[in-house]
């Protein structure tokens, strides 16, 4: 196999097992030497039907089904398989303050282009908010009070897209990291 094909073969694997799901599909595959039924494998994770079919169309390569339509893993798949069984031994209570301190950087990073773009976000919802609060002043002291209301209104809509923008760049939520990933696999 070629660099290249080593290489592709590695990603695939790690991004397979990037996922709890589906390492617990594979998992779930690999401890059933014999093929395990679509059925069974939704039981056991608890998931619901369409995000099954989602990590199973993500696993395709790992995984096969068979003519009787039962799951199994492929080569790829057993080789993954070996990799987390093999993390999953070599892993002592000794790691688990390294395991803190790795969770907790990942949790603070964005990537800077991503950050940019929030900054720009709340730099032109703020000029929005600063616009109406002057609407509402002018609507004020001009004593109309459908301009009031309508300033208010912006007012109140501006100031939650705000603090929604300001509390992802503290907090990065999940749906933060999942625009991340999607503008950088894009890119």
């Amino acid at each position: 196999m070629s660099i290249n094909g080593q290489n592709e073969a590695e990603n695939i694997i790690l991004q397979a097992i990037g996922h709890n799901e589906r390492r617990s599909i594979i998992r779930i595959i690999g401890a059933n030497p014999n093929g395990v039924t679509y059925s069974s494998i939704l039981g056991e994770t608890e998931l619901n039907t369409g995000h099954l079919n989602y990590h199973l169309r993500s696993l395709e390569g790992l995984i096969e089904k068979s003519d009787d339509r039962f799951y199994n893993l492929t080569p790829l798949g057993m080789k993954a398989l070996e990799l987390l069984n093999s993390l999953r031994k070599d892993i002592d209570p000794d790691l688990i303050p390294y395991v803190e301190a790795a969770r907790s950087s990942k949790d603070g990073v964005i990537h800077p282009f991503v950050k940019g773009l929030l900054y720009i976000g709340i730099a032109g919802i703020g000029l929005v908010f600063v616009a109406s609060l002057v609407l509402a002043v002018v609507s004020i002291t001009s004593g109309g009070l459908m301009g009031v209301l309508v300033a208010g209104g912006m007012m109140a809509f501006t100031g939650v897209i705000l603090w929604v923008l300001i509390g992802s760049l503290k907090t990065v939520p999940e749906f933060v990291r999942r625009l991340e990933r999607k503008v950088l696999k894009d890119s």
